[in-house]
C-alpha cells in the first residue's frame, strides 16, 4: 500500500454518501486542547439513525458524514484535517473559549469513511449552527452545515 509519503498520492475531492446523525463505537479516546469539549474520539461501527442537516442533539449521538475520498492511487492513506465551527463552547482542560474545533486522522483514498462530531457530554449539547469542514493539504474539499437543537 502506497503512503502520502511516497510522493505519488493525488487526492482529487470527496464524494458525500450520506450526512446526518450518527451513532458509532468509540474504540480509543483521547483528550483534546483542540477541540471545544477536549475529547477526540477513533470510531467504527457507524450507523446513520437520521439523515438530513435539521437535527436534536442527544448524548451519545454525533451529527457527520459517510464519504469516500476521491483521487489515486485507490488505497493510499492520507492525513485529512477536520475542523468543525460550532456554537461558543469552554474546553474541560484549558478552559479555553472555542468556536471551532480541529483534529487529524488517517483516512483511505476510494474506501467508504466518517467524520462525527460527536455530543460526548451533558455540556457539549449545545444548540446552534455546526460546520463539518474536511481538508487535505490546506484545501477545503468538503462542508456540511447542521443546525442542531437540543431538547430543553
Amino acid at each position: 500500500m502506497e503512503t502520502e509519503k511516497s510522493g505519488a498520492v493525488h487526492v482529487t475531492g470527496v464524494r458525500v454518501l450520506a450526512f446526518g446523525v450518527f451513532t458509532s463505537i468509540v474504540r480509543r479516546r483521547e483528550k483534546s486542547v483542540a477541540i471545544a469539549d477536549g475529547i477526540k474520539d477513533t470510531a467504527e461501527d457507524f450507523k446513520l439513525l437520521r439523515q438530513g442537516a435539521r437535527v436534536e442533539a442527544a448524548q451519545g449521538q454525533g451529527i457527520g458524514l459517510r464519504y469516500v475520498l476521491t483521487g489515486a492511487p485507490k488505497g493510499a492513506m492520507v492525513l485529512v484535517d477536520v475542523a468543525v465551527r460550532h456554537p461558543q463552547m469552554v474546553n474541560p482542560d484549558t478552559q479555553m473559549t472555542m468556536t471551532r474545533s480541529t483534529a487529524q486522522f488517517e483516512r483511505t483514498i476510494g474506501q467508504v469513511e466518517h467524520t462525527v462530531w460527536s455530543f460526548d457530554t451533558p455540556a457539549g449539547l449545545v444548540p446552534g449552527e455546526y460546520v463539518i469542514e474536511l481538508h487535505y493539504e490546506g484545501r477545503l474539499l468538503a462542508h456540511k452545515a447542521f443546525w442542531v437543537t437540543v431538547k430543553p
